[in-house]
């Protein structure tokens, strides 16, 4: 593609100033965030280097892509969105739908976003095949959070060993070992404080938390060799079986219809000993004015491993502005609002950054990311990715609701797993 200057872009009025995209404004759908709200600030930089202006329609996770599908079929410069903010859940369905630029010309023409620069388990989560139609911006790590001054006292390390036999031992060792912490920390607090903060509202909430359950236990949705389902193996029954019971022996009230924010929420205002949650969340507990655990919080790996999920820009072929959107995505990516972002409370996807002093001393947790990313995975990438999660959810809530046996649930999910990947190209191409 070759560089359009104003006048191309669709939006684009006569420059005045001799900046070819003076009068260009780009349009994006963000997720409500912290790394959103550090770029926020910026923008009237960006504006005044390049005369484009920027304006964010912020919603949470939960419309996104329901906002995002009707504009990615409007067809080319149709659509009201510039720039995406895409979640690797939507990466084969974004793809082989045809709705994505390809970005290797912008890339070799813009040698200071280098892909080499970025973490490689993001990078590869956000490739499908030869051609590259992202860059990655965001990372979502999950992990345990923790009430260090609960965990931390001995009379509840006593009450642990009375009810278990055992010594208390933290980190736990795997999941098992969380899950009976987690109750015995019910058991041991006052009746308004939990042991766990859940989210079990299906879809995404379920399936974004109990997936962290399969993988610590060496489970998945697929054998990612034969890519013959595999979510009704031991692993998966094992991890429906302790969702199920710590939502119902743990969790605080309403936990099987929560979603994000809820379980959130009744962490922040020090109302759970524990959750498994997203790494970039840790901003906000730390923060005095969202947190009453502010000063009484940590993070640590989930044993086993856990979800690694992550977003990435992306310029729609619906895009009326697809050269100014580039400008928008190598400004951001600028080491000086990297860095910018990652102060912010945002989660960095370029490697330097995890190096960097002044962001290690302001987020202390941070200096175990590195094992966090080591140790996850992300989802399976194939063509039908969002049919893929809701037959994760439906079937994880039904098994948790009891309207079928875990048994049945985990026999139906693997069966419509298996259709959906029938003849799907972006399996074949990894096949092993």
């Amino acid at each position: 593609m070759g560089i359009l200057y104003a006048g191309s872009d669709k939006k684009a009025e006569k420059p005045s100033s001799g900046k070819p995209y003076e009068g260009v404004t780009l349009h994006l759908l963000m997720e409500d965030v912290p790394d959103t709200t550090s770029i926020e600030p910026l923008l009237p930089e960006f504006e005044a280097q390049t005369g484009i202006k920027v304006v964010f329609e912020k919603v949470v996770y939960t419309v996104m892509h329901d906002k995002l599908v009707p504009q990615l079929m409007a067809g080319e410069e149709n659509g009201s969105y510039d720039v995406l903010e895409c979640d690797n859940y939507w990466v084969g369905e974004f793809v082989m739908a045809g709705w994505l630029r390809e970005i290797d010309d912008y890339l070799n023409k813009t040698p200071e976003v280098d892909l080499n620069n970025y973490l490689d388990s993001n990078v590869k989560m956000f490739t499908v095949g030869d051609k590259k139609h992202f860059v990655p911006m965001w990372t979502y790590p999950m992990g345990i959070v923790y009430r260090t001054d609960i965990v931390n006292d001995s009379k509840l390390q006593s009450f642990y060993k009375k009810k278990t036999g055992k010594s208390w031992e933290f980190p736990p060792k795997d999941l098992f070992e969380y899950a009976e912490m987690a109750k015995v920390a019910d058991a041991y607090t006052p009746d308004n404080i939990y042991g766990v903060a859940m989210q079990g509202a299906k879809v995404d909430p379920l399936v974004m938390e109990i997936t962290n359950y399969l993988f610590a236990l060496g489970g998945d949705y697929y054998n990612r060799n034969t890519w013959k389902a595999s979510f009704d193996s031991p692993e998966g029954k094992k991890a429906l079986l302790v969702y199920k019971d710590l939502l119902e022996n743990a969790a605080q009230p309403g936990a099987s219809g929560a979603n994000f924010d809820d379980a959130f929420n009744v962490f922040g205002q020090g109302k759970a000993v524990f959750a498994i949650t997203y790494n970039f969340l840790m901003s906000w507990l730390l923060d005095e004015n969202n947190s009453v655990v502010y000063d009484k919080v940590d993070f640590i790996p989930l044993p086993g491993g856990g979800l690694l999920g992550g977003w990435a820009w992306a310029i729609p072929v619906s895009s009326p502005n697809p050269d100014a959107a580039w400008e928008f995505i190598k400004w951001v990516e600028t080491k000086k609002i990297q860095k910018a972002r990652a102060m912010g409370g945002g989660m960095p996807t370029a490697k330097w950054i995890y190096d960097d002093p002044e962001f290690l001393e302001k987020y202390k947790y941070q200096k175990r990311a590195k094992e966090i990313l080591l140790t996850s995975k992300p989802v399976p990438v194939i063509s039908q990715s969002t049919r893929m999660v809701e037959i994760i959810g439906e079937a994880s809530s039904s098994a948790i609701i009891g309207d079928i046996s875990i048994e049945e649930a985990l026999k139906q999910a693997n069966k419509k797993l298996n259709e959906i990947v029938v003849d799907d190209p972006l399996v074949e191409m990894q096949k092993k």
